[in-house]
């Protein structure tokens, strides 16, 4: 296995680092892996052993930092610095970040491409699929897919998710959207009131994934992912289990057409301690 640090940059020119893994023989497969809410292209231990994973199965790998890595960010644009991450970022960007990544990976010979996503990535990776769907894109790996307005209102205490929701409404309102209000979820405790306000509330861009929602209650993005998808989570993850376990799988099996479940016992939101039984679901299943 080769690396080599690589750098892209999104279509409104943000750079965009990251980690290029390529298998010892040519290839024209890549896996394109999309991190999760204030995460990074490195900070993930699992990882180490996706990049081994795909490079024995002949793919590349490339695993990068979008615009909502960490919570406040200086990120390079151009010769001017942007400041985004979590706290500042809008969902509805991530089509200028992957349109970046996926440009550049087709220009350097690439024709054969999974997205892969984990967490607040999974929404990201299924909302640029369904707005482009690029041929290239052959199949969707989504690690620990979130329902994003339940997560909310389960590590938030109703006050706090009612102070946020009050605050962030009326910061908007007044033309105030970088301002700040309390988010216990990311680690400074802080996000922007137009962040969460269009992305963080119910009826957002990025509310598609609804486990709560009955079966019979299709999802438009959802139902439009005509590619094969492959959703590997595990029996504790503190995050997706805003519902039963059971009443996930089947929301998931009842809204995308081609999907695959594996779940990973006592695995949590981040597969700790269970990194190689991660890399043996996705050898598996390539």
């Amino acid at each position: 296995m080769r690396q080599k640090l690589v750098r892209i940059h999104s279509i409104d020119e943000i750079e965009q680092p990251g980690i290029l893994y390529c298998p010892n023989e040519d290839t024209k497969r890549i896996v394109i892996h999309v991190h999760g809410l204030y995460g990074n292209f490195y900070e993930n231990g699992f990882l180490d052993i996706l990049a081994k994973t795909y490079t024995d199965r002949g793919y590349a790998f490339l695993t990068f930092n979008n615009r909502g890595v960490g919570a406040i960010s200086e990120l390079s644009k151009g010769d001017e610095f942007a400041i985004i991450g979590a706290c500042f970022e809008r969902f509805q960007d991530c089509i200028l970040d992957l349109e970046g990544i996926i440009n550049w990976v087709k220009q350097e010979g690439y024709n054969e491409i999974v997205l892969e996503a984990h967490s607040y990535g999974c929404n990201k990776a299924l909302y640029y699929y369904m707005k482009k769907k690029h041929p290239s894109i052959k199949q969707i790996v989504l690690l620990a897919p979130c329902d994003i307005p339940a997560e909310c209102r389960k590590f938030l205490s109703k006050e706090e998710y009612q102070v946020a929701k009050e605050e962030s409404t009326r910061l908007v309102n007044e033309g105030k959207e970088n301002e700040l209000v309390d988010f216990p979820v990311l680690p400074n405790r802080k996000i922007s009131a137009g962040t969460y306000y269009h992305d963080f509330l119910p009826g957002g861009e990025d509310d598609f994934i609804r486990y709560s929602d009955e079966k019979s209650k299709k999802n438009e993005i959802l139902n439009h992912i005509d590619i094969p998808v492959l959703v590997v989570f595990g029996d504790i993850d503190e995050c997706v289990l805003t519902e039963p376990i059971e009443v996930v799988e089947d929301y998931l099996q009842s809204n995308i057409s081609n999907c695959k479940i594996e779940i990973i016992p006592g695995a949590d939101h981040s597969y700790t301690n269970k990194y190689n039984e991660l890399g043996k679901v996705i050898f598996q299943n390539f």
